[in-house]
């Protein structure tokens, strides 16, 4: 085979018939469609056509492919005729159903999208703020109006933001608040009053019982167990559910009321990495992505936003080996403040971070793992799955995290976080 005639098959008819076919006269893209009729014909049914048949289609193809790589128009129109219009297209299964074809090509798209999912990148969805303000969760911004539809569409593209004005239409209060998933990636909390009525917010439930509890309308609170009798009752005569079970006081909403007026910023969309640990090791510092399997987050009743997800997404603060402490701001890895430039960020105080850094566990209902005082080491097992990790969240003061239930295992590490991938925010690009 020539030199020319090398380059032509190998490097300027693929890039022609594909990237710029659209560009190519109209016989080049019928002969092209021919020569992949033809292909995929003899490659479905090959076992089911007959011997002379077969050798008759492959020297049809043969000849078209030749006759392209060539850019011989008169002998690609005549192989192109026969193939689409002549005996070859009389063959049974030689013209497909075009919906059988979208089909066909809906399951190939989902087969390579579930298996790039599955064991190259998946996308991660961060519902609450306990990375703040390294990654976004779900923000609820109050506002008194509500924009025109230009700048709605802007900042849905931008920020990832929908605008919600809920007014009440009759007397009623918020019998419960609860949390689920929307469409796979989403997240939404449903609010449902003592009328039987609803009210979708697309975002995590703790950003929605922030926004209630600055309104005065729904308070969690443990002590409501002992409220006065006299004051429970005064309480119910102006309306307000009183869930002793729960700990909450629901203030009702009077006609007309205002329910919620506000701009919701999704949360950063991030890619993660599902095969960097198949070639490394975790590092102390990096941002990382894990499943909760055998981890009791629940019990907090102050972060009860973040005990709904089947995913949590921290900054790795320790490795196996390590021994734990905080001397408030700082995280102490064997002793010493750690050195990662991540976890310096957080336990340095300076805006945007928190003025806290670290802070021990508090408290709250239960025995927490690496409390005030507490020292712990993570265990390095033989098994590497067993092998234990800390990981903490920037926004230290709202996060429920291993200073509470303890350390993930490595069979729950899905893989570092690597790309924020939408929306065109700041946070856009490489996540430290």
């Amino acid at each position: 085979m020539t030199l020319r005639r090398q380059l032509l098959r190998y490097l300027v008819n693929p890039v022609a018939d594909n990237l710029l076919a659209w560009f190519m006269p109209k016989w080049r893209r019928r002969g092209s469609e021919a020569l992949s009729t033809l292909r995929r014909y003899i490659n479905y049914y090959r076992p089911h056509i007959e011997a002379d048949k077969l050798r008759e289609n492959e020297t049809y193809r043969k000849d078209l492919a030749e006759a392209l790589t060539l850019w011989d128009k008169a002998e690609t129109e005549r192989l192109s005729a026969l193939i689409l219009e002549g005996p070859c297209s009389e063959q049974k299964g030689f013209k497909r159903n075009p919906f059988a074809e979208a089909i066909e090509s809906l399951f190939v798209i989902l087969a390579i999208f579930l298996g790039i999912r599955t064991y190259f990148a998946q996308p991660f969805r961060i519902p609450t703020g306990s990375m703040q303000p390294t990654l976004n969760g779900i923000i609820i911004h109050p506002t008194d109006d509500s924009p025109g539809i230009a700048r709605r569409a802007w900042d849905a593209v931008t920020l990832g933001s929908s605008y919600i004005n809920a007014v009440a239409e009759n007397k009623k209060a918020i019998k419960n608040i609860r949390q689920q998933s929307k469409w796979i990636l989403f997240t939404e909390t449903v609010i449902t009053f003592d009328d039987g009525s609803e009210l979708a917010v697309p975002c995590a439930e703790g950003a929605v019982y922030e926004y209630l509890r600055q309104k005065g309308k729904y308070i969690v609170d443990p002590f409501i167990t002992h409220l006065d009798p006299a004051k429970q009752r005064e309480l119910e005569a102006k309306g307000c559910l009183i869930d002793l079970k729960h700990c909450t006081i629901s203030v009702p909403y009077q006609p007309g009321e205002t329910i919620m007026q506000a701009r919701i910023d999704a949360g950063d969309m991030v890619v993660v990495n599902r095969m960097a640990y198949h070639f490394r090791r975790p590092e102390r510092g990096e941002t990382f992505v894990f499943d909760t399997r055998g981890i009791n987050t629940r019990g907090v009743s102050s972060m009860t936003e973040q005990s709904a997800g089947t995913h949590y997404i921290k900054r790795l603060c320790g490795l196996p080996g390590d021994t734990l402490s905080i001397d408030t701001p700082q995280l102490l890895i064997n002793g010493q403040p750690a050195t990662e430039a991540g976890i310096s960020r957080v336990a340095a105080c300076q805006p945007p971070y928190n003025n806290v850094g670290y802070n021990p566990a508090d408290n709250n209902g239960r025995i927490p793992y690496l409390g005030r005082g507490d020292s712990k080491t993570l265990q390095n097992t033989q098994d590497p799955n067993l092998r234990e990790y800390a990981a903490l969240g920037d926004n230290t003061v709202n996060s429920l995290d291993s200073r509470y239930w303890g350390p993930v295992r490595q069979y729950n590490i899905i893989g570092p976080a690597a790309f924020t991938l939408w929306p065109f925010s700041t946070h856009w690009g490489n996540i430290d």
